[in-house]
């Protein structure tokens, strides 16, 4: 048995920068959509969750997959290109002016052909998605995550794996009130969100602490 040791402030710093610095390094087309999405302030997915993704994918196997909630195309790039050669994923996003700058940069990550963006609103595009799907990204509004999520598990098959991006909100959703100084109109929603997902009675799931919080569900068969 180990000893207790005291904690250390400076772990949690100290072990990100470990882990980034001997991870492989990212590819020149998701390098380039960091750097957009920060001069442009636009939310993706962090690269530690986005590597947890694409490990997910090949972990379960997965050919068809689902996006909702695209916007440059960054988690698209790495749960595309953990998928096979004939692997298809499926994008969703309301903007269409995002949607093609996220081509572009699936076209220079070279798995353009395996990904379809469709452009509209998620929860009436996927009417027209039966599935199953191996594998389902939820991304987008948080408003919405409640019913993005039964849509996804709807439409998963047996084993198949369900991720949710921002369950931790910024550090909001463990706080007994909101920052003042960071007020967060959705962090009610996310809290209600969180304890419905890992009660869901279709899947087993947790909440891992990575980047913003990422959920994991499998569908029970």
């Amino acid at each position: 048995m180990s000893a207790r040791r005291r904690p250390d402030p400076d772990r949690p710093a100290r072990d990100w920068a470990y882990l980034q610095d001997i991870h492989p390094a990212i590819s020149g087309a998701q390098a380039r959509i960091e750097r957009e999405a920060e001069r442009d302030r636009e939310p993706i997915t962090e690269r530690e969750s986005a590597r947890l993704l694409a490990t997910l994918v090949r972990a379960c196997g997965a050919r068809t997959a689902l996006e909702i909630g695209t916007n440059l195309g960054y988690s698209a790039t790495w749960i595309a290109g953990a998928l096979p050669r004939n692997g298809h994923l499926i994008c969703l996003d309301i903007d269409g002016e995002i949607l093609e700058r996220a081509r572009e940069h699936l076209t220079h990550e070279r798995v353009a052909d395996r990904v379809e963006l469709r452009c509209g609103a998620a929860l009436d595009l996927l009417a027209d998605l039966p599935g199953p799907f191996d594998f389902a990204y939820i991304d987008a509004n948080k408003d919405d995550y409640p019913a993005y999520l039964e849509a996804c598990v709807e439409r998963l098959r047996p084993g198949g794996v369900v991720c949710v991006d921002n369950l931790l909100w910024g550090g909001q959703a463990a706080m007994e009130t909101d920052d003042p100084n960071r007020p967060r109109q959705w962090t009610p929603i996310i809290r209600s969100f969180n304890r419905s997902f890992l009660d869901h009675p279709q899947l087993d799931s947790t909440i891992v602490q990575i980047g913003d919080g990422v959920g994991i569900g499998v569908k029970r068969g």
